[in-house]
């Protein structure tokens, strides 16, 4: 199939893999266009009271630090561990905001669909034509903007997966949903109120509910009546694996400190593995909270006031229902030619994904596009 000399390039999705992925265009004179949904950097801002595991080195491509250089911002250490907050505003921020890629950044700017040209998937002719995308505007207006390559940077942060099995919403849980939490909670900062002293029942066995845990029961010490039962679904009574001589401190000490609280039920907490929800009821804020859930063949049930569910997320594949891409596992490749699914969401319903993953798929995606394999803008 014939690549056009200079292909125009729609990348979706604002965050820190858009934005590193829009700046490799713009190094290689190459017209682009970013759609975010929201603001640049918009979901780092909602977990941003987190200090990441991962040190600013590792965070930051070499194209975005000499890029920041240029433009005579002061560059974070490499060693520096930094909020989510505080990369978006130091790196992010500077960045999306810059000549070379502010013109180009379409926020508030949602993509409803993906397709191409007069085409279905049963289609098998050589020659693709340019893929649509329809684009609905702040003020609800939409319009079709034409590409010859997709970038796919949305992530999955958005699309929370459900508590019940085998990926399915438990009993009650569609209508509870909108009075339930299912992103990382900031209980000892903005959202401490809305916690203190209360029962709060956590769901999850990953980093995510492990941070949440650990939050909580530090709030507990504040307030004896506090509460915090945690279920995990998998066999373990210390949930959380840990990593031999792992090389980010910060997530062996959550495990370790999470680990102990499950295992010696300290900081008014109660820890239950082999709960595979089966109920959520919720009928309203304020209003209370019951989980059911199967407990090695026995049912067992638990009333609290608030639900903090920490089940990871999942990949948005409606989006491209009328293309060739398919559910992403693991790889940016898609079957779609010129489709490229990059950042957490190629990894599909796996979390464990760092900033620095992204940076070898960006490279590697120009690399296709643009026919040079020897192409690699991010070297140091």
């Amino acid at each position: 199939m014939t690549k056009p000399a200079r292909p125009r390039i729609a990348i979706l999705g604002g965050g820190p893999v858009g934005i590193e992925a829009a700046l490799y265009a713009h190094s290689l004179g190459l017209p682009f266009t970013v759609f975010e949904q929201g603001q640049p950097g918009e979901y780092l801002n909602r977990w941003g009271f987190v200090r990441m595991f991962t040190p600013f080195g590792m965070n930051a491509s070499p194209l975005g630090k000499k890029t920041l250089q240029q433009l005579r911002r002061e560059v974070p250490a490499d060693t520096e561990f930094q909020t989510g907050r505080q990369f978006r505003e130091t790196y992010l921020l500077p960045l999306a905001e810059s000549q070379a890629l502010k013109f180009a950044i379409k926020s508030q700017s949602t993509v409803l669909a993906v397709s191409r040209t007069g085409w279905r998937k049963t289609d098998t002719t050589a020659k693709l034509p340019p893929f649509r995308l329809l684009v609905r505007a702040a003020d609800n207006s939409e319009a079709v903007h034409t590409a010859d390559v997709v970038l796919d940077c949305t992530g999955t942060y958005a699309r929370p997966n459900w508590v019940g099995d085998g990926g399915m919403p438990a009993v009650g849980e569609l209508a509870s949903r909108p009075h339930l939490t299912y992103w990382l909670e900031d209980v000892l900062g903005a959202k401490k109120p809305h916690y203190l002293g209360r029962h709060t029942i956590v769901i999850g066995g990953g980093y995510s509910a492990a941070a949440t845990v650990v939050a909580l029961t530090e709030l507990a010490e504040e307030n004896p009546s506090a509460w915090v039962t945690w279920l995990t679904r998998g066999p373990r009574t210390s949930p959380l694996p840990r990593i031999a001589n792992d090389p980010l401190r910060d997530r062996d000490k959550l495990a370790a400190k999470a680990n102990t609280l499950a295992t010696r039920c300290d900081g008014n907490l109660e820890h239950h593995p082999h709960a595979e929800v089966q109920e959520v009821v919720c009928p309203g804020p304020d209003k209370g909270v019951k989980v059911v859930a199967q407990m090695n063949g026995e049912r067992r049930t638990w009333e609290g006031e608030r639900l903090i569910a920490n089940v990871g997320y999942k990949p948005d594949v409606a989006l491209t229902s009328e293309l060739r891409v398919g559910e992403p596992a693991g790889d940016f490749r898609t079957g779609e030619p010129n489709y490229f699914v990059l950042g957490a969401k190629s990894k599909g319903r796996d979390s464990g994904f760092y900033l620095h993953e992204s940076h070898d798929q960006i490279r590697r995606a120009f690399a296709e596009v643009t026919g040079n394999t020897k192409l690699n803008l991010f070297a140091a």
